[in-house]
């Protein structure tokens, strides 16, 4: 009985180590990060907008700047901490304003009739339609760059696709019994989305945050590469990117750290929302 049932049990087991080794690492690296972006409100090694010419162009390694220093002086280490304040400024704002808006959206057209379903799908297709980069570039072009530009860039990114994936999300739940059960007796539809559709889907929601956070990091560091984005006094690694380039093959180090960072997080809050994602899920629940 037992040498029948032990093959069979050990793959289990091993699934859910994997599970937990995701989301385990997936939270390491993101409380790192926020962690680096909190103290950089209270501490940092230097003012990383004032140049010092004496310290150009310092290696890593160098007492009081063990990252280096960039081609005016300024020390790298205190650069990528306000580069991770500026990440989470510009990449949570931009996904929670999508999801805000996303989700909304979403319950509208599941819950309100084919009319409201249809208008919402169809501008969720013509803004999809529409290459993001377009986007960065008009409202560069008409506001300004900066983390405020940016944020609306992204919010105008990732809106249609959550609206999708709750819109389906939230047509799953509808369907179900208890749902028939509430209208039944007498629910109307708001209450019936607050109480019973939006708590069915929170594990949906969560997921798509963390996914888009990651994105959003991703996406202001390219447009602040392409100098649409987050401008000094502000600093962001994509921008620290594209500062580096002048200086690879003089110093690649500069160019090496910001990526680094990009790298590490976006690894960290994908490996989070996967995890999540796992966990949540009641029919990989029940699989397992």
């Amino acid at each position: 009985m037992n040498t029948t049932t032990a093959p069979t049990i050990a793959p289990r087991r091993r699934r859910r180590l994997e599970l937990n080794a995701s989301l385990v690492v997936g939270v390491v690296l993101t409380i790192g990060f926020l962690v680096i972006a909190i103290v950089s409100f209270f501490w940092l090694p230097s003012n990383p907008n004032i140049p010092n010419i004496k310290n150009r162009m310092l290696p890593p390694g160098t007492v009081d700047h063990w990252l280096g220093t960039d081609g005016l002086g300024r020390d790298i280490i205190a650069q990528l901490m306000v580069g991770a304040r500026t990440s989470i400024l510009v990449g949570a704002g931009g996904a929670t304003i999508s999801l805000i808006l996303g989700t909304v959206a979403g319950l509208v057209a599941a819950a309100y009739g084919k009319i409201a379903d249809e208008t919402i799908s169809r501008g969720a297709d013509i803004m999809l339609s529409i290459p993001g980069m377009v986007t960065a570039l008009v409202l560069a072009a008409t506001m300004g760059s900066g983390a405020l530009t940016t944020i609306f860039a992204l919010t105008a990114f990732f809106t249609p696709s959550f609206t999708r994936v709750i819109r389906s999300a939230a047509m799953s739940v509808l369907q179900e019994d208890f749902i028939t059960s509430a209208k039944l007796y007498g629910r109307g539809k708001l209450f019936i989305l607050a109480r019973h559709v939006i708590p069915n889907i929170a594990g949906v929601m969560i997921v798509q945050f963390t996914l888009y956070f990651a994105a959003g990091i991703l996406t202001e560091a390219g447009l602040s590469y392409l100098g649409v984005g987050v401008t000094r006094p502000s600093i962001s690694w994509g921008m620290m990117l594209n500062e580096a380039q002048q200086t690879v093959g003089i110093s690649s180090p500069l160019a090496m750290w910001p990526g680094l960072a990009i790298v590490i997080v976006v690894l960290g809050l994908n490996l989070l929302g996967d995890g999540l994602r796992d966990v949540l899920d009641p029919k990989l629940k029940r699989r397992s």
